[in-house]
């Protein structure tokens, strides 16, 4: 070799050493471009949003997952974290974001990727995490259903369901996470074939055959490696014949009961039915130990009142009779005064005790205080809101203990709204104090108010007359000579639904739509109203299980001697110091006397 090839050689083996240290001394980011979770062919990651850190990524990706179950979190090479619907191939992906788009479902920005940016998954509605694997590409593939898409059964164990009460809630529930906390998805008959792809305690992650994958309580699945049953075809009538139905029996005189042990079923509540059947649709959940009065019989099914006046029908196999009340032994009166106990009186020791038998008159509420409480959050035509439901049930315990009768209304359709609604007019005709508190989406048009349900679509000019209820209907019932009403809404989120109505409604009405809530006038009547927000402003959900509004309220309701304006004050201040000034809470009051939640 001569002087001038040795010279080369040399140089090739120098920049080979520099090119190995820069690789092992370089950022993991770029060592690890390799692991790209890329599905491969034509397929790509439908991104949605995207966030500077793990845990707002998170946040935002929860509010998808219980419509979308395949959402996913992924670390990108660039520091941020891509929230992804999950994958699929083209033309069909298009086709499907297109559809989302024009739902209003996704933001206008959304796009896909082919996840070459994209090193680990850190977090998925589908419980598997990390990088690039068989089993995250399987449980995370979307399908467009009629849009199209279509997708292939992962190759793991097969298994299902099976082990139903076919006189019960004959479906297994198929939820976005390991718990009945976690949202349905679907209902899965007997025998709907099932692929296996993970566990977390008692609770399996498996897919149905059309694609969409969930979590399934572990007792009503097995596994039959390789093999699954056809679902078992609907039961045809041999004859034009109309089976015998079960009478209805009164339960003469009504029997108490209590709702006995809710482990059996999977579930930590019992549904209060509008019918005899499961078929009906869920007008609340029970929890074990409610007290209810059975008032009639169909079948194995009970017709019960609970103690807000509610009625409905629950499964009879977990209702249990209620232990029967003990007698009261009437006391003997004591005559005469005991000094060392009597209250004001000084001891043996000069000091003057109170008497512990007395109740604490100060404490006790004063005349009949009734609650309506409403939280939605599981919106089927927008993205789920998370705190809702916890803001609604949170307010509940405290309202509680401080001697209100609650009804509680989650997760509420039109029509279960309306029940609800009138359920609580009913129960507050004899009312001192009426209390009612929302939390979810709402909307103004013209001026008024409008609480929207779960299932609103809000398509088109006859929405807001047929798809949701007006605030100022409630307020005059509630608003009644002799009575103090208290309203406060939750309720003033941005709102993906108004601007779909807003679109609908043309140039002319459109400009009726505003952001917020309207500020409603207290009028005459003994009211205060508050707001999360500003009129006309939009408040925040929150990062943590409570909005911050509520999340000051429940600090403050419950503080003896707080007169309910100082403590909307209260509640301001803590609100704006926890949104960095992005939100003001707002109340109108027309009370002409002071009121305490606990005095």
């Amino acid at each position: 070799m001569n002087q001038l090839g040795f010279r080369a050689a040399r140089v090739l083996q120098a920049i080979a050493i520099v090119l190995t240290v820069l690789f092992w001394f370089s950022p993991a980011s770029v060592r690890q471009a390799e692991a790209a979770v890329m599905p491969g062919g034509n397929g790509g990651w439908l991104v949605v949003a995207s966030r500077p850190t793990a845990p707002d990524a998170i946040n935002v990706a929860r509010s998808y997952s219980n419509r979308f179950p395949q959402t996913t979190v992924f670390q990108s090479n660039n520091g941020w974290f891509a929230i992804t619907l999950g994958w699929m191939t083209q033309p069909a992906g298009n086709r499907y974001k297109s559809s989302l788009l024009a739902s209003g479902l996704i933001p206008g920005d959304s796009y896909f990727h082919n996840g070459q940016r994209f090193q680990f998954a850190v977090w998925s509605a589908t419980g598997i995490t990390g990088g690039a694997s068989q089993a995250l590409f399987a449980s995370t593939r979307l399908n467009a259903g009629s849009g199209g898409g279509t997708v292939s059964p992962p190759t793991s164990q097969q298994g299902y369901v099976t082990g139903l009460d076919p006189r019960g809630d004959n479906f297994l529930s198929l939820r976005t996470g390991p718990s009945t906390r976690y949202r349905e998805i679907a209902r899965m008959g007997m025998n709907t074939p099932l692929t296996i792809l993970g566990r977390s305690g008692s609770w399996l992650n498996v897919a149905m055959a059309d694609g969409r994958s969930g979590w399934a309580y572990g007792k009503y699945v097995a596994s039959t490696p390789g093999f699954a049953p056809q679902p078992t075809p609907p039961t045809v009538a041999p004859s034009p014949v109309t089976p015998p139905t079960v009478a209805k029996r009164s339960i003469t005189p009504p029997r108490r009961g209590i709702v006995g042990d809710l482990a059996r079923t999977g579930d930590d509540f019992l549904s209060l039915r509008a019918g005899a059947g499961a078929s009906h649709s869920e007008i609340a959940r029970m929890l074990e130990g409610t007290e209810v009065t059975m008032l009639a019989q169909q079948g194995a099914w009970f017709e019960v009142e609970l103690s807000n006046g509610m009625r409905g029908w629950a499964y009879g196999r977990y209702l249990d009779a209620a232990p029967p009340k003990q007698a009261e032994t009437p006391s003997v009166p004591t005559i005469g005064p005991e000094p060392e106990q009597q209250a004001g009186l000084p001891n043996q020791n000069g000091v003057t005790e109170p008497n512990s038998n007395l109740p604490d008159l100060g404490t006790l509420p004063e005349g009949k205080r009734v609650a309506l409480i409403i939280g939605n959050s599981a919106y089927e035509h927008a993205p789920f809101l998370p705190n809702p439901k916890n803001d609604a049930t949170d307010l509940m315990e405290s309202l509680k203990r401080l001697g209100f009768t609650v009804i509680l209304g989650l997760d509420q359709s039109k029509v279960a709204m309306e029940g609800t609604v009138r359920t609580y007019v009913r129960t507050i005709q004899d009312a001192d104090v009426a209390l009612f508190f929302y939390a979810g989406h709402a909307m103004q048009l013209g001026g008024r108010n409008y609480l929207i349900p779960i299932d609103a679509k809000l398509e088109d000019q006859t929405a807001v007359d047929f798809e949701t209820i007006e605030l100022g209907t409630l307020l005059d019932y509630m608003n009644a000579p002799g009575r103090l009403s208290i309203a406060l809404l939750d309720a003033c989120r941005d709102n993906p639904l108004s601007r779909r109505f807003s679109r609908s409604l043309g140039v002319s009405r459109s400009s009726q739509v505003e952001r917020g809530l309207a500020a409603p006038q207290a009028g005459g009547g003994n009211i205060l109203i508050g707001f999360a927000t500003a009129p006309g402003e939009v408040a925040l959900d929150g990062d943590e299980d409570n909005s911050p509004f509520t999340t000051a309220l429940l600090s403050h309701i419950e503080t003896p001697g707080l007169e309910i304006e100082i403590m909307m004050k209260r509640v301001k201040a803590d609100v704006y110091a926890a949104t960095r000034g992005t939100q003001s809470p707002w109340h109108n009051s027309a009370l002409r006397k002071e009121f305490y939640f606990k005095n």
